[in-house]
């Protein structure tokens, strides 16, 4: 993608400024982000040295979450604020459990949009939205939203790592209602978010710090949220079990767990839980 900034300056992407999707894949060590994503992350490890652990126990939540989804007889995704196609997508991960699978993805952020269309071109029963989930209607109304998923029928909702780059304010459980309105009953809901409850010095002043950097990026607004604030997320839903853990112990018994996991979960510094719709 370094060669090719011009292409993305012509779709008015914002080349120089690093954007939370291009630094989350760069997190994870993907190839679609640029110069100023990669100079930030490499700022962000010396305030927050495991930060790609984090990255990676938040995609490791999104993995057991679809997959429970999938065996539990969801056979239709919306993944939204997906960010970039990298290594254990979700219509992957629920393919290997049901072939027939539905899964859009929704983003608000141009290049994830542009490359998650390229990866998805021979792929049937995906697609995927330009969409801020802030707008709930410019994702749930989307033409390719209504032909791929069926709102008669249970959807599985992924808000993984994208709640906590809405500040209060902007007061993102309000648009997240929207969601919850229109979906079915036996829908899920998988939310991931930072948190610095429950996490010990040094790691709590570290992630604050960390979080605190992101003003100098595309999304300024980087909050983290105590337990409570979580649980309210999932107002008028049933937790599934374990109800809320760090993204790194959430069923954890589904994929191996590393022993820096395992001896220290609160460091994950994200919380995840799963809820259904009564």
């Amino acid at each position: 993608m370094a060669g090719d900034q011009d292409r993305w300056r012509e779709l008015g992407v914002d080349v120089e400024l690093p954007s939370a999707a291009r630094v989350y894949d760069a997190y994870l060590g993907g190839a679609h982000n640029f110069a100023s994503d990669r100079a930030f992350v490499a700022q962000a490890k010396e305030k927050l040295p495991h930060i790609a652990d984090v990255a990676r126990w938040n995609r490791t939540f999104l993995r057991r979450a679809v997959q429970t989804m999938a065996e539990e007889g969801i056979d239709q995704f919306l993944d939204i604020g997906a960010g970039l196609p990298t290594v254990g997508n979700t219509h992957e991960i629920a393919h290997q459990v049901n072939p027939d699978a539905r899964v859009l993805y929704a983003d608000n952020e141009p290049v994830a949009v542009v490359q998650t269309k390229e990866l998805l071109d021979a792929v049937p029963g995906t697609g995927v939205v330009q969409g801020d989930f802030l707008e709930p209607d410019s994702i749930l109304a989307a033409p390719a939203t209504r032909e791929l998923l069926d709102f008669s029928r249970p959807i599985g909702v992924l808000a993984v790592a994208l709640l906590h780059f809405i500040p209060r304010e902007q007061h993102p459980e309000a648009a997240l209602e929207r969601y919850k309105e229109a979906l079915p009953a036996g829908s899920r809901l998988a939310i991931s978010h930072a948190t610095v409850d429950g996490v010990a010095e040094p790691v709590r002043s570290q992630t604050l710090d960390f979080i605190d950097s992101y003003k100098d990026t595309q999304n300024p607004g980087f909050t983290a949220r105590d337990e409570l604030e979580f649980r309210r997320f999932f107002t008028g839903w049933e937790l599934l079990e374990p109800g809320v853990e760090f993204t790194s112990e959430w069923r954890s018994d589904l994929t191996e767990v590393d022993e820096f996991a395992a001896e220290n979960p609160q460091n994950a510094v994200c919380f995840a839980a799963v809820a259904r719709k009564p």
